[in-house]
């Protein structure tokens, strides 16, 4: 914590002396980039099913630990085979659910709870003074409950409670201010019966998912060499073996560093299903020492994965990474972050030295991630460069650097909520290789110039480095927008409103022109910018104010994959919700035949994406589908946070609803999700990942939606990948071919935010924006299922029905006979009003039957007819850098229709400001 504070203010002092830092010519200080794969282009996010047989040598899926291995008396047996008399329910293959009462190793004491009811006294909701929860109405829109209240009655948890508003008085708002001694994460039972469990590891029931890298040698006072300490920390199998190539989902390693100094000698690596954790309290610094060898400090880029698109579930937090021993005019990176999707960067800190030439922060050398988070970076030569395809960069504060952030690659970028201080350059663009970028609610104080950027006005063909600058703050005297030849294009001034710089719908290029974007007041907070929260570490309560879901007394809870978890964990939920404690899930694959209700009151926080999976009869009808976990009821308002969790199902489920969010806040932020995934197959732990061989989707109709966000709702999610699979991550068949019904149906009036979401292969769409209001959006990726298109042996709705219900685009609009035209859509916009979307990035690659070998490019190089739609009455639309792939008409509007052919930029089609709808 000394250290932290002595480079804050040394920082500080030596920027208010310094000024802006000289410029840096254009491309000086950049680093080799990895790349994108050039495919055809070939989806990348994707590429790891044509990868991973090289890579893990498994015959097939994991299945959980086996009787000898195990205390248990036989081997878990498989799950209840569906009745549904549909085809996708007919799979004899086991499911890795099951009725067994098998005890998991890690679960098998009645030792009572550690975790008391609280006597922390409950504070008084905050206030809500500054959020709208109504929000502008429709005119003749209908109220906010009818259509959540008449869907709950079918997905109520059996017995659990009604189907009406929650009517316990749970707890509201801040708990606790308390200032404990120890985080409470260290202070859980790491080795005993409330241990994570990872129960598709074979043959190893002690497999340690938690890992203090202290009982691995290493030390924290800042001496010698910690490298190889922290590296074993993170490789070991627990065994004498090594997690390197094993997977991505069932072996994860949550590595834990105490706060204090650790000194690095040559580069830390990351791998596939690593968690690095530090203490909030006193957050770790990972310091390169003077005589480092090597070029990165720590490598996110797990090397055994291959290129970056196939790096999956990596995440750090809580942690500062300290270059100020390199000699600055080497060339150095702290971060490697070459990842996939899944993967999370948050509460981080990079300190460089302040006059460095050769020092880069984090550099995105290439992938296919959607969010990094509440970072800052000192000095350096660049604080970020990238090259990911698609990145909602949030709450970065850029202090010192030469360049802050540098454009080498990609296609889309959102930089929200930006802070460039005391920077030579803002942002480079001249390169012109990354498609478009938003600036949206940043702030430049004594900085140079902010955006540099290559002029493609005037280009023939793709036209790239296309910008729009939203909601800027600058206190400087130099200009804002400068092009490449040194031409200003803005001048400086204290505040742009819009600023649009690219392809312009209606219209055609704007080669700079202002303007002005209307926010409903309900998405903003009290400076005028949308809404944002920085994931919770409840590192203010003690460790007697989380419960253990294993260790309570009286409710066990086992995680092992195999048995029904749902009534016990409601109960411990009703429980800790009522005592306003938060509910610590180990790692573990929790097995839920009946709905998991999360009621007002709840705080849930995962190790190692914890996974909570649908299994059984109570998700099998398609007409009557249900939650597998619904957070509130409609009319519910107050406090639900869930983060680091996984919501999936068991075996093919065509009823299942994967989450469902029924409730408000009374103040932003309230119900949140941060760093979440919902995934359909493709992982160890669901018997879809082996049974769904046959390439007529029908028989593998394995979720009914992954999201719902029901009109009653005001949720904010940050981070969030909802990816039904085109590929096993986790070895087994090379092809699978999985239809999920759809992706994620947003209906909320009252206040949404999705900041850094993605949602792909989804058979009747990605994002189904119906009637809803005040929305904000920043960075929704998609890509549509492989398997559509010319070819496909089921034309879209089939083998799904159109569900009035659910309000499906029922592709009306299209020939019964066009399939080209019957591809799922990206993004559905129906009717609604101030919806305000940042960053879309919309791909697709293939069509037909799927041979799993990512060599099959649609062969007129048109996958799809239609991208992207809006339809109904919209009123107050703004739709900033939309991009597409391979389709015609990136927006079905009855209005412009605008198509790829005549926006070229980025991988297909780039338009940079849609306005046909504003206000």
């Amino acid at each position: 914590m000394y250290i932290e504070l002595v480079w804050m203010a040394f920082a500080s002092t030596a920027a208010a002396n310094i000024g802006p830092l000289p410029l840096p010519e254009p491309t000086q200080l950049f680093a080799p980039d990895n790349g994108l794969l050039k495919l055809s282009p070939e989806p990348i996010s994707a590429l790891a099913g044509a990868l991973l047989p090289f890579l893990f040598t498994q015959s097939g899926s994991p299945v959980p630990t086996s009787a000898q291995d195990s205390p248990s008396s036989q081997t878990p047996s498989p799950a209840a085979t569906s009745t549904t008399p549909s085809p996708a329910a007919t799979s004899t293959t086991p499911s890795p659910a099951a009725t067994s009462t098998t005890p998991s190793p890690a679960a098998t004491s009645t030792t009572p709870s550690p975790a008391t009811p609280s006597t922390t006294p409950s504070s008084t909701p905050a206030s809500s003074s500054g959020y709208n929860n109504g929000g502008p109405k429709v005119p003749g829109s209908t109220p906010s409950v009818s259509r959540s209240a008449s869907r709950s009655a079918s997905s109520t948890p059996g017995g659990s409670s009604s189907s009406g508003k929650t009517s316990t008085n749970y707890c509201m708002g801040a708990q606790t201010t308390q200032t404990p001694t120890e985080y409470w994460l260290h202070a859980q039972d790491h080795t005993g019966n409330g241990r994570g469990y990872a129960p598709f590891v074979e043959g190893n029931p002690s497999y340690p998912v938690y890992r203090d890298v202290t009982a691995y040698g290493a030390k924290n006072d800042g001496t010698g060499n910690q490298t190889s300490a922290i590296q074993q920390a993170i490789n070991t199998d627990g065994q004498g073996g090594t997690r390197e190539s094993k997977g991505n989902t069932y072996m994860p390693a949550e590595v834990f560093l105490p706060g204090g100094v650790y000194t690095l000698g040559s580069t830390l690596t990351l791998r596939l299903g690593t968690i690095i954790v530090g203490d909030p309290l006193n957050r770790p610094i990972i310091k390169a020492s003077s005589d480092f060898i090597g070029s990165t400090l720590v490598n996110g880029q797990d090397p055994a994965s291959g290129h970056p698109e196939t790096v999956f579930m990596i995440a750090m937090r809580n942690v500062i990474l300290d270059t100020t021993d390199i000699d600055s005019s080497y060339s150095f990176t702290a971060l490697q972050w070459g990842i996939a999707q899944g993967c999370a960067l948050s509460n981080v800190e990079i300190n460089m030295p302040q006059d460095s030439v050769g020092h880069i922060g984090i550099h995105l050398n290439g992938g296919s991630t959607i969010a990094v988070t509440d970072v800052t970076i000192n000095g350096g030569g660049i604080g970020i460069q990238n090259s990911n395809q698609q990145v909602n960069f949030k709450n970065i504060n850029f202090n010192g650097c030469r360049t802050g952030f540098a454009a080498t690659g990609g296609f889309t970028v959102v930089l929200q909520s930006a802070t460039f201080q005391n920077c030579g350059l803002g942002i480079d663009m001249t390169k012109n290789d990354l498609g478009s970028m938003v600036v949206l609610d940043s702030r430049s104080t004594n900085t140079g110039t902010l955006v540099k950027f290559h002029d493609s006005s005037n280009d023939s063909g793709s036209r790239n480095s296309q910008i729009v600058i939203e909601n800027l703050s600058s206190s400087g005297q130099y200009p804002i927008a400068v092009t490449s030849d040194g031409t200003t294009v803005l001048n400086s001034q204290s505040y742009v409103d819009t600023w649009i710089y690219g392809n312009d719908i209606p219209g055609s290029y704007k080669a700079g022109e202002s303007a002005y974007t209307t926010r409903p007041s309900t998405l903003l907070d009290g400076n005028g910018r949308y809404f944002i929260r920085k994931q919770p570490d409840y590192s203010n309560y003690p460790a007697s104010q989380v419960v253990n879901v294993k260790k309570v007394s009286g409710l066990p809870v086992k995680g092992d994959g195999v048995t029904d978890d749902s009534t016990n964990l409601n109960a411990i939920l009703r429980q800790n919700a009522a005592n306003c404690q938060i509910t610590y899930f180990p790692y573990g694959v929790y097995i839920l035949r009946d709905t998991l209700f999360i009621p007002p009151g709840s705080r849930i926080i995962g190790e190692a994406w914890a996974v909570l999976s649908g299994a059984g009869s109570a998700f099998t009808d398609t007409w009557n589908p249900r939650a597998v976990v619904k957070v509130g009821y409609p009319g519910d308002v107050g406090v639900a946070e869930i983060q680091n969790m996984r919501f999936t199902v068991s075996e093919v489920l065509p009823g299942a609803i994967l989450l469902e969010i029924n409730m408000a806040g009374t103040n932003p932020g309230d119900v949140g999700l941060w760093n979440t995934l919902t995934t359909v197959g493709g992982t160890a732990d669901t018997s879809v990942s082996t049974s769904c061989i046959n390439q007529d989707p029908s028989y593998c109709m394995a979720a009914f939606m992954h999201v719902h966000l029901a009109e009653s709702s005001s949720a904010y999610v940050e981070n969030h990948w909802g990816w039904t699979a085109d590929h096993n991550l986790d070895g087994g068949p090379s092809v699978i071919v999985i239809s999920s019904g759809r992706g994620i149906l947003v209906e909320s009036t009252r206040a949404t935010w999705l900041v850094g979401t993605s949602f792909e292969h989804n058979w009747l769409y990605q994002y189904n924006i119906h009637s809803a209001q005040n929305i904000y959006a920043g960075m929704m990726q998609t890509e549509t299922p492989y398997m559509q298109g010319e070819g496909a042996i089921q034309t879209v709705p089939a083998p799904w029905s159109i569900s009035n219900q659910y309000n499906d685009p029922d592709y009306s609009w299209c020939s019964s006979t066009d399939q080209h035209c019957r591809s799922a859509l990206s993004t559905n916009v129906d009717g609604g009003s101030n919806i305000m979307l940042y960053g879309s990035a919309a791909w697709a690659f293939f069509e037909g039957t799927w041979n799993g070998l990512y060599n099959t490019p649609c062969a007129s190089g048109i996958c799809q007819t239609n991208m992207m739609r809006v339809t109904n009455t919209t009123h107050n639309l703004a739709w900033y850098s939309l991009s597409t792939k391979s389709t015609d008409v990136m927006v079905l509007d009855a209005h412009s229709n605008p198509r790829e052919y005549n926006n070229p930029g980025g991988w297909s089609g780039m338009i940079q400001a849609y306005r046909q709808f504003m206000a």
